[in-house]
């Protein structure tokens, strides 16, 4: 299993990754804006050539610090519970480290519960139970 930050170049496997997700599909200029996007990081998990898990997200700017937030987490359904998400988190967290952000964060439902486990066992905190999320069409 490989882990892999997409770039310049892997347009094929971000269209492949996409495909994991219920966000898909893209076309390869559309998969070359994206990757062209400092701000935008994808990373995928892949097996014999092609991806099996898929998580991207966007660099947020603030005055305080930056943040990296994570859109999607996916996972092939035949390669889930082998560790490949939160393998692709220690890929972001690592790549963090490095200076591109300062922190993580990520939205889920309490009531997902394969989700709720992953991030708590990848170092992930909730410190606000009582969060509440707007959304503004």
């Amino acid at each position: 299993m490989d882990i892999r930050i997409l770039g310049a170049g892997d347009e094929a496997l971000l269209i492949a990754a996409v495909d994991l997700s219920d966000e898909g599909p893209i076309g390869r200029e559309a998969a070359s804006r994206h990757l062209a996007d400092p701000d935008l990081v994808n990373v995928v998990a892949i097996e014999d050539g092609a991806p099996v898990g898929f998580i991207y997200g966007h660099v947020l700017r603030r005055f305080e610090a930056t943040s990296f937030f994570i859109y999607s987490v996916d996972v092939d359904e035949a390669y889930q519970r082998r560790g490949l998400a939160k393998a692709m988190l220690a890929a972001l967290s690592d790549l963090g480290a490095t200076g591109r952000w300062d922190e993580m964060f990520v939205f889920t439902n309490a009531d997902n519960d394969a989700a709720m486990a992953l991030y708590a066992s990848a170092g992930g905190v909730r410190p606000n139970p009582d969060d509440v999320m707007f959304d503004f069409d």
